[in-house]
């Protein structure tokens, strides 16, 4: 069995456990359209998916051009390893793409997202990591107490729209993607000194 753990500031990422699920689901709390969270069977399911996506990458390397699939991480406290949200990243090739992330309604409003995001793009940038060329995500423009955390983390890094998405009950979304370079540039900057100076290692990353 593959094991990940990267590791930031506050927060780290691993692989989603069977026993996280239930305090997963909650993540999706003002997300679903429904008000409905995933159910006991649901949760199920999505963990044998997520599981067998994680082992495609079953040992510690960047992709490469024939790679495809999906990595689902949990998001922890670093102080006491309670379970704060997830993240779901897709990769075809060398791109990355954000499938979702999603923080539990008790620990939002607190810069974890901010964070998660800064950790993720290290971690699918860094040639320790991933190694990634490209990345691409699909961003809210309205503005609602998710939609802001999100704008918040994302808008200043992801300028490049590649096209505008409308969704009857969503409202408008863009696409927009960013290469390597570009996250260099960004993440090197005066105004997020901070961020770039935050923690990043990957503890363990090996396959059994």
């Amino acid at each position: 069995m593959a094991n990940l753990k990267i590791t930031g500031e506050n927060i780290y990422l691993r692989f989603v456990q069977s026993d996280d699920m239930a305090t997963l689901a909650t993540g999706m709390t003002g997300v679903s359209l429904y008000g409905g969270l995933p159910s006991e069977n649901d949760q199920k399911a999505e963990y044998y998916m997520w599981n067998k996506q994680n082992q495609l990458l079953f040992s510690q390397r960047n992709l490469t051009d024939s790679d495809k699939g999906y990595l689902n991480c949990t998001i922890c406290l670093k102080s006491n390893d309670s379970i704060i949200g997830y993240n779901s990243t897709k990769y075809v090739g060398k791109e990355l793409f954000s499938h979702m992330s999603a923080i539990i309604p008790s620990e939002r409003r607190k810069s974890y997202y901010s964070e998660l995001m800064a950790l993720r793009h290290k971690f699918i940038f860094d040639s320790s990591g991933l190694n990634a060329t490209k990345s691409t995500i699909t961003i809210p423009t309205s503005t609602s107490e998710i939609n802001t955390s999100v704008r918040t983390a994302l808008d200043s890094l992801y300028v490049t729209n590649v096209e505008t998405l409308n969704f009857s009950e969503q409202g408008e979304y863009r696409k927009s993607e960013i290469t390597a370079a570009e996250w260099a540039t960004w993440i090197n900057h005066s105004d997020r000194t901070t961020l770039k100076n935050q923690s990043y290692t990957i503890t363990t990353w090996t396959g059994v």
